[in-house]
């Protein structure tokens, strides 16, 4: 890479545009990047999410169990 250092206005005005174009060129690959990324990510998390529902089934399965025998013992030990 060479390092070109201005030497009037109007060299300044084009180092600027220059690096103003790499940035714009640098943003423009790390989107493409984010998005092929993105894309893997939710190949990779589909497998993963059935295993989240699974458990979340599972912690309901519990919290109604629970629910149900409370309320079976409140029932048992009435004293009405």
């Amino acid at each position: 890479m060479i390092i070109h250092l201005p030497t009037s206005a109007t060299d300044s005005y084009t180092v600027d545009a220059s690096w103003t174009d790499q940035r714009l060129v640098y943003l423009v690959l790390a989107a493409f990047a984010l998005l092929i990324a993105l894309r893997f990510v939710k190949q990779a998390l589909a497998p993963i999410e059935a295993l989240i529902q699974a458990v979340a089934a599972a912690v309901l399965v519990a919290i109604a169990i629970s629910l149900a025998l409370v309320l079976v013992a409140a029932a048992a030990f009435s004293t009405h």
